[in-house]
This record gives C-alpha cells, structure tokens and sequence, in this order.
C-alpha cells in the first residue's frame, strides 16, 4: 500500500513537473510570437520603417516572400486590395538564408522594380519567416485582426481557390 502511495506520488509529481515545463513553454512561445516580427520595425526600399505594431486596429495582411520571388505576389495586393480598400498592406521581402546579400543593392532594385506606392518592407534577419515558422519559396498570406493576432494564412501564388479561402477571413474580420 506504502509503495502504491509512493508511486502515485512520484507520478504526481511528474505529472506537476511536464505541466510547468509545458506552462514555460507556451508562454515563451506566446511572447516570441508577440514581439517577434510585429513588433520589429523593417525598412522599405525607400528608407521609411513600418511595423505590424503600427496597424493595431486595422485589418492587415502581410505578403510574405522571399525577395527573389517578389514578382509572385503582385496579383494578390492588386485583387484584395481591389475589393477591400480598407485593408493594410505589410509586403515583406526576406532575403536568402544562405550568402551575403547587399542591402544597398536589394533597395535600389526594388526602386527600380516595384512602383514608387508600394513598400517592400526587406527582413535581412529572416524575423518573419522564422517567428511563423514561413517557407518563403512561394507567398505566404497572413491575415491578422485588429489586436495583431494571427487570425488565418495561406501559402502559394494566386489562385481561385485560396483566393476564395483568404476572401471570407478577411470578410469575417472585417464584419466584425
């Protein structure tokens, strides 16, 4: 009986110690995703900083790409912004994990490249892709409601389909 009484206990006691470390672990990930990439101000290619912080109350989606691949998101801006002219844009460029990149080089392209009213917001550091867990070969779409908080995404070029999936999120949350 003794010995049941000990084994429950030390069962326990395990139990209350992987409850902590799980506690301690979601808290530090509820805080990585709080003040990883939205609370980061990025630089555009035109040296103005932005931030998911500074669209708190608004709905905002953020186009995330690597920057070799800027060219596969265009169709998205234009078609939701289009019917949803009360949308906030964030276009993030991550640059290549691997190899030195020219900041200076990237900017100026993007200058050349990209029409003078749309921002390409460039992550050197790779902050979104890593804080959501992003590959950023092909679009990633996040949408994010008022508060900030991640509310949907989808991944991939433009297409009806997530195109219609993305739509009623944003429709939902605009609603609101």
């Amino acid at each position: 009986m003794l010995s049941m009484a000990i084994s429950r206990l030390s069962v326990m006691r395990r139990i209350r110690a992987m409850s902590a470390l799980l506690f301690i672990l979601c808290s530090t990930c509820s805080i990585a995703a709080g003040t990883g990439s939205d609370a980061l101000p990025l630089r555009d290619q035109f040296g103005n900083t932005d931030s998911l912080a500074s669209h708190r109350g608004a709905i905002v989606v953020a186009i995330v790409v690597d920057v070799g691949r800027l060219s596969t998101i265009q169709r998205w801006g234009e078609e939701l912004g289009k019917r949803h002219p009360d949308l906030h844009f964030l276009n993030v460029a991550e640059m290549p994990a691997e190899g030195q990149v020219d900041i200076a080089r990237v900017e100026a392209t993007l200058q050349k490249r990209v029409p003078a009213t749309v921002a390409v917001l460039i992550d050197v550091e790779r902050h979104w892709a890593s804080t959501y867990s992003l590959d950023t070969a092909a679009p990633n779409l996040l949408v994010f409601d008022r508060e900030g908080k991640l509310a949907g995404q989808v991944r991939g070029r433009f297409s009806d389909e997530r195109d219609a999936s993305i739509t009623a999120l944003i429709d939902a949350l605009l609603a609101q």
